[in-house]
Formats: C-alpha cells, structure tokens, sequence
C-alpha cells in the first residue's frame, strides 16, 4: 500500500506539554509543543528551554513523524517504506512552505547509495542521488537533486525509515507515538549519533 494512501488520518492535535525532556547527552529541558493541521500534514511549534523550533509532520500508521529546524531556515520529512520491488523504497514527503502539500520520492539501491525518483506536488518529476550512512542510533543522509545538496539526520520506526531535513545542523527528526492525553517520544540532531527523548501530554 502506498503511503499517501493512509497518511491523511487524523493526528493529535492541539498544545502539548513536554512531561519528559532529554537532550542525547542526558540533559533535561521542559516546554510545549503546538500541533496544528495543514491539509495532509502537520505544523509544530516548540517553545522549550533548549531552543524554539518550527516543524512539518506526517501521520503515518498512527505515528507522527516531523522535520524541524530553526526560524526560516528550510527543513522537512520523508517517511520511506520498502515496496514489493527489491531494494526500493517509497517515500512520502513535506517541506516548509508547501502549506501542507506532499511529493513522492523512490530510492533504488543499496549499500549506503541510492538513486532518486520524485514528483514534486505539482507534478514536476526529479531525480538524482541519495547516500545514508549509520551512525550510533541515526543516519546521516545526504540528497544531491540537480545542483542542490539537502543534508539529513533519521531514525528506524519499525518498517519506516525517517529522515528529518534542512541546511546546516540547525535541523532534526522527531517521532511522537500517541496515547490518548499522552506521546512517546524520541529525536535526533542533524550530526548526532544518538536519539533524545521527548514524551508529551495534555
């Protein structure tokens, strides 16, 4: 099943508190978070005592996955799933500034080097390369489309491979696992190795 066929349900939406704040190297911080819908995807806000950030999610399986970065900095998601092809992976991504809109993204390949397949919200098709590289609990990923180079920072959930987006480190990847009035959960830095801990609730 295609992801965009099941990524439209509805998220938890609303201003959350952060119950339990942990940076990767252990540090706590408190804040909220404000998730709003914009037509298939999600906008998030942080205030915390870490930083403010703004996002873009995707509900995936009843998950929320988000890219953030900082100010008007640009950043995304991609939710990647195997297909029944060999070594292809279909994705389903959103970016700032797209008002909630999504594009298709295939990646062929193995060993760390991909090849790259899109098509833009309006239809307009792309190609070009991808290349993931483990490191600790993340990936660090890296797309070359045309003459532009996007850098990226993902985590496994499950069958789901997520990469947040954006330029420079000011960028990041999180996952919120939703239960009622509460989430679990869990996010990377664009360049760490290791996951933080964010669960939240109302």
């Amino acid at each position: 099943m295609l992801l965009h066929q099941f990524a439209s349900i509805s998220a938890q939406t609303g201003n959350w508190s952060i119950a339990n704040g942990q940076l990767p190297n252990g540090k706590t911080y408190t804040g909220n978070v404000n998730i709003t819908q914009a037509q298939s995807a999600y906008r998030l806000d942080w205030k915390t005592a870490a930083g403010n950030y703004s996002g873009v999610g995707l509900l995936v399986n009843g998950n929320l996955f988000a890219g953030y970065g900082l100010g008007d900095a640009g950043y995304g998601v991609v939710v990647y799933r195997a297909t029944a092809k060999e070594n292809t992976l279909e994705g389903l991504w959103t970016g700032s500034g797209m008002n909630g809109v999504t594009g298709i993204e295939y990646i062929t390949g193995g060993n760390g080097q991909y090849q790259v397949s899109g098509q833009m919200p309006n239809g307009q098709s792309y190609s070009g390369t991808l290349s993931l590289q483990k490191t600790g609990e993340t990936f660090q990923a890296q797309w070359a489309i045309g003459n532009t180079i996007y850098n990226g920072v993902g985590m496994l959930s499950g069958d789901l491979l997520v990469i947040g987006y954006g330029y420079g480190q000011g960028f990041g990847v999180v996952e919120y696992a939703f239960n009622r009035n509460q989430a679990n959960g869990r996010w990377a830095m664009g360049g760490g190795q290791s996951l933080g801990i964010e669960n939240l609730q109302k």
